[in-house]
């Protein structure tokens, strides 16, 4: 701390010019850490450092505490397009299927840190529940995953749950498959990185 200080005294005593930062997605999967966040804003605060950052998600102010945010001092813009991440989404493929190992993992937890706490539970009771079942596990159908959702008041109608299962599948967190005439619900990863997920996250 005290070798930045003083690499920030000199910058603030020297006479360059102007350094303008320019940051997409502050609020992404990699810098959404303490350690990143607070060493932006520290760079932020020097006087010819100047930062200009956009966000994706409505919350992303939450990672920055009364002290990040003095330090930013940030001036706000609403520059919403409404349009989709055509641009971003166009090299991808499932942010599940046909990925393995760290990867997969990475997406599915960058994703669930972007959803509400009870989407994260609804999410959660599926995941666990598929993990106790083993490696026979087929699927779970609507009716009985609506159930265990009311058994733990994460929903109150079925219309709620449907929203919410939507969201997952526009996602790809989850799939549907037939199994004895219905459609049943289940999450398209490996056990050994669902029980990673469930461990790094829950």
């Amino acid at each position: 701390r005290k070798q930045w200080y003083q690499r920030r005294v000199r910058v603030r005593n020297s006479k360059y010019t102007q350094l303008y930062l320019l940051i997409n997605n502050i609020d992404g999967a990699n810098l959404r850490n303490e350690k990143s966040q607070m060493l932006l804003a520290e760079l932020a605060a020097i006087d010819h450092v100047h930062v200009i950052a956009t966000i994706d998600h409505i919350n992303a102010p939450l990672l920055w505490d009364a002290d990040k945010s003095k330090l930013f001092n940030w001036l706000w813009f609403d520059c919403t397009t409404f349009e989709g991440y055509t641009d971003e989404t166009s090299i991808e493929t499932s942010l599940m299927v046909k990925q393995t190992g760290a990867i997969a993992l990475s997406s599915m937890t960058h994703v669930l840190r972007s959803l509400t706490p009870n989407a994260r539970g609804i999410f959660k009771l599926l995941a666990t529940f598929q993990q106790d079942s083993g490696p026979e596990f087929q699927g779970i159908t609507f009716q009985d995953f609506y159930m265990k959702c009311r058994e733990k008041f994460l929903v109150n109608s079925d219309a709620t749950l449907r929203t919410q299962l939507t969201e997952f599948k526009d996602h790809m967190l989850i799939k549907t498959r037939n199994v004895d005439g219905s459609e049943a619900l289940y999450i398209p990863v490996e056990p050994k990185i669902l029980q990673q997920f469930l461990e790094s996250e829950f």
